[in-house]
């Protein structure tokens, strides 16, 4: 695989985290409509998200905004 493949699939793979980040807080108050007296469910669900979001943004940071690395000349 090469390099651009390779930064191809980490960008692709953010955007599906934001992504299921994203649905995943707007299906919960559909989900806690089934169950309404779990008040850790409510947190759980939007904890996940918020690490999904998260997640997917550090990478999407990570793969545009870091410098390649140089290979230093140590003696």
């Amino acid at each position: 695989m090469s390099f651009d493949q390779l930064k191809l699939s980490q960008i692709v793979w953010a955007i599906l985290l934001i992504a299921m980040g994203v649905l995943l807080c707007v299906k919960t108050p559909y989900a806690i409509r089934e169950a309404p007296g779990s008040w850790f469910l409510s947190f759980a669900r939007y904890f996940i998200a918020v690490a999904l979001i998260g997640g997917g943004l550090k990478k999407l940071y990570t793969q545009y905004f870091s410098k390649p690395e140089e290979p230093s000349e140590e003696q």
